[in-house]
């Protein structure tokens, strides 16, 4: 199992050379720490020169996992249930561009708070319906740049779709593609799902997950709180699964610091 972390490049506001050395200054601070990858959340990746990314992660041997964007819906107000039609061809157009970065950089794409909140103009149900049409549509793109799609089960208080790991499942088998795998986040895991049944559920189910995100029940860095990192992370490694676990936490005091502490408390369970 690989271990990467969760930072941006500030591409929406940096010129490219401050974009490229913030993330050679990561490589360079990273790698040291046992690191296997930097996981990016961006807003606008084609601002981004991929030939240039490419050229530095591959001098550090570092990959990039996955691309986080949820900043588009934050920032923008795009979604793939937004009740209003131009919104979600928006947002599909974005997950279009992210697909195309990942393609150049060998990444996956997480569909996480990019699907959005229902409006009181709309319903949770028509919301979920709109989810799955946008998705389809991303599951097109996806296939065509064959690239893979990670859909994430994100908590209740964020979201108000397909917050357990099983909503997420029954998604991925009504679409049915091959380029759309499930994203585990640790603290969307600890606050949805019931610990007397998650472990056995996410081991019968491990051939859809393609990604992790690792956060402690504080949201902090792991190994500040008490989530049980052990059982959960043994569950993967005895499945065989080789892919990434990602720290996506809050990320105080320091990011310099939760990525020295992460490291040194993971590398005793990976």
């Amino acid at each position: 199992m690989k271990l990467s972390i969760v930072s941006g490049l500030k591409e929406s506001e940096s010129n490219q050379e401050q974009i490229l050395k913030k993330f050679a200054s990561l490589c360079d601070f990273l790698k040291p720490l046992s690191y296997d990858g930097i996981e990016l959340s961006l807003l606008e990746p084609e601002k981004v020169d991929v030939k240039k990314i490419n050229e530095i992660k591959k001098s550090y041997e570092m990959e990039i996992p996955a691309l986080g964007t949820g900043g588009t819906f934050i920032r923008f107000g795009y979604s793939l249930g937004h009740h209003e039609d131009i919104m979600r061809k928006k947002a599909v157009e974005r997950i279009e561009k992210y697909i195309e970065f990942a393609r150049e950089t060998q990444s996956k794409v997480i569909i996480g708070l990019i699907r959005g909140r229902y409006n009181f103009e709309s319903s949770s149900k028509k919301e979920k319906l709109n989810i799955i049409s946008s998705l389809k549509e991303c599951c097109r793109l996806a296939e065509k740049n064959d690239v893979i799609l990670l859909f994430e089960s994100i908590n209740q208080f964020e979201i108000d779709s397909y917050n357990t790991i099983s909503e997420s499942v029954g998604l991925l088998e009504e679409i049915g593609s091959d380029h759309l795998k499930l994203l585990v986040d640790s603290f969307h895991t600890y606050l949805e799902e019931d610990p007397l049944y998650i472990w056995e559920y996410m081991r019968d189910n491990i051939n859809y997950v393609a990604h992790l995100h690792l956060a402690d029940d504080n949201r902090r860095a792991p190994g500040t709180g008490h989530f049980d990192f052990r059982s959960f992370l043994n569950i993967f490694k005895e499945s065989g699964y080789t892919g990434f676990a990602s720290i996506e936490t809050i990320m105080k005091p320091s990011f310099e610091d939760v990525a020295k502490e992460a490291s040194e408390y993971l590398r005793t369970i990976l």
